[in-house]
């Protein structure tokens, strides 16, 4: 199995997404990871997803099997929680090997995939919900600060436990012994596509869940567009960026200020890879000028012979490659 993949990546309002694409002894791990700083700042949600980051691009290549993988996941928890208290990083990934997936989670980033009969899942449950007690003690500890541009008093606070009860992590990376990663194994299809996006890419497009499942038609209509409209993932980032645009623009709805990150995965047979015609957007401006020389240096001696013609057909990809090599060179 091949997995044609592309990032979608805005960290221009708080800086604390990141995302990975990290080669293991016999597979890929993608990732991403979305930091949630405490309350006055003094500890960021951006030191905790950058551990992440620096941990798994330092022992994915020694890693063989998924139990390894859970390891390092729980051992970078309990390094964060010693380095970078009241700071977390919701986080989700998948390990792909062959023709085997394995999907991991904790917190609030989403991992939404496409079935072959075009219907959207959620593939692991999302820890959005908090116990009374605990967003009662987060709530208060916040007054007197500003979160989320709103100043936090004694008056408004309540309103503030609310928010915690119903959209805030109750699990991430960084929460130490009550760590829980969620996981699940399930096997490669080809004609599958996922994405794995932090919340500031799925809030504005969907209601969020907790459980995993099917996510209804209804509650998610512009990602059942993006992925019954596009297929691969430049494609798909393309899309989504122009979404996000039409969403604030054209439609004028307001969407929170957050930073949005989404890895676009779609699955595909090696040989149906293969057989696919040239994708020059996804070629290097080399690769383009060799595969228009070869183009040329065919006609031309062709040309030797008398009344060679050139398929329509030839003369439409020798046209596309060459229009793609001149936009390259010219940026």
């Amino acid at each position: 199995m091949n997995i044609d993949w592309k990032e979608y990546f805005d960290n221009a309002c708080k800086g604390e997404d990141m995302w990975g694409n990290y080669k293991t002894a016999n597979g890929r791990i993608y990732v991403v990871v979305d930091g949630a700083s405490n309350h006055d700042g003094t500890q960021t949600g951006a030191d905790v997803a950058r551990l992440v980051h620096d941990r798994l691009r330092e022992h994915s290549p020694k890693l063989h099997r998924s139990s390894e993988l859970r390891e390092l996941l729980h051992s970078i928890n309990a390094e964060s929680t010693k380095v970078n208290e009241g700071a977390y990083a919701a986080m989700a990934g998948v390990l792909h090997r062959g023709t085997n997936l394995y999907a991991f989670g904790a917190g609030d980033v989403a991992i939404i995939a496409k079935k072959i009969n075009g219907k959207l899942i959620q593939v692991l449950p999302l820890d959005l919900t908090m116990q009374k007690e605990e967003a009662e003690e987060r709530a208060k500890s916040e007054i007197g600060h500003v979160v989320n541009n709103v100043s936090i008093t004694t008056l408004n606070y309540t309103q503030r436990i609310k928010q915690y009860m119903n959209h805030g992590l109750s699990n991430a990376v960084g929460m130490g012994d009550e760590f829980f990663l969620h996981d699940k194994y399930f096997d490669a299809k080809s004609g599958t596509a996922m994405v794995i996006a932090s919340d500031g890419v799925t809030d504005p497009f969907m209601d969020p869940q907790s459980e995993a499942g099917n996510i209804p038609e209804s509650e998610a209509e512009k990602l059942y567009e993006l992925f019954a409209d596009n297929a691969n993932a430049d494609e798909s980032v393309v899309a989504l960026e122009n979404m996000i645009w039409d969403t604030r623009v054209s439609q004028k709805k307001k969407i929170k200020p957050d930073d949005r990150t989404a890895l676009f995965l779609y699955i595909n047979d090696e040989d149906e890879t293969a057989k696919k015609p040239l994708n020059v957007n996804a070629m290097t401006n080399e690769k383009l000028v060799d595969a228009l020389v070869n183009k040329l240096e065919g006609r031309k001696m062709a040309a030797l012979d008398v009344d060679v013609t050139m398929p329509l057909s030839d003369l439409d990809e020798l046209s596309a490659i060459a229009a793609e090599l001149s936009r390259k060179i010219k940026k």
